[in-house]
């Protein structure tokens, strides 16, 4: 039988492979926990990230599950909503904020279900910010997603709604940073 030698060392290319392979699935906070641990055990307070994750699990995962089924509805509904203020932008726009939204919502949702605003920094407010100011939309935009924000609070649990906001939170900053 032949024996396989683990992947020791520190710094260990192949280790640090495997290691950013598996937790590209998990977040930017873990992902370099574990890198810097690359030859030693992880201290305490570095593995509090990691209990968080686990603690709060159930409650993004059911916040993950509520969006993939009813993104469309709220987006709907929040646009429903700004029609009724601004109802030249939703009939001139309506398709293409629609889209965005729904968007911001499957990246708000895999972002939470990672537990990573990193991620959702990176990935959703960059771009958004850049599409909405080359629309020069920011204040209707700001009240849409504040309707987004209002439908999410009143159909999900305080936990998953709360979990939620502050992804939330940062789309309605960073646009009305420009407003």
């Amino acid at each position: 039988m032949q024996h396989v030698a683990p992947f020791r060392g520190e710094g260990s290319l192949k280790y640090r492979e495997l290691l950013v392979n598996a937790m590209h699935a998990l977040n930017h906070t873990l992902e370099a926990h574990l890198l810097d641990a690359d030859g030693r055990y992880l201290e305490a307070q570095e593995l509090q990230p990691l209990e968080r994750y686990l603690q709060t699990f159930e409650t993004r995962l059911n916040a993950y599950q509520y969006l993939r089924e009813n993104s469309e509805k709220l987006v709907i509904y929040a646009l429903r909503k700004t029609g009724q203020s601004y109802p030249d932008l939703i009939q001139q726009h309506g398709a293409r904020c629609k889209y965005d939204m729904t968007e911001v919502l499957r990246y708000l949702a895999l972002s939470a279900l990672r537990d990573d605003e990193m991620f959702f920094k990176e990935q959703m407010l960059s771009w958004l910010d850049t599409v909405l100011l080359a629309h020069k939309r920011q204040l209707h935009c700001v009240y849409a997603y504040r309707q987004l924000q209002d439908a999410i609070a009143k159909a999900l649990p305080t936990a998953e709604a709360n979990l939620l906001r502050s992804y939330l939170d940062g789309v309605i900053q960073t646009l009305d940073s420009h407003a």
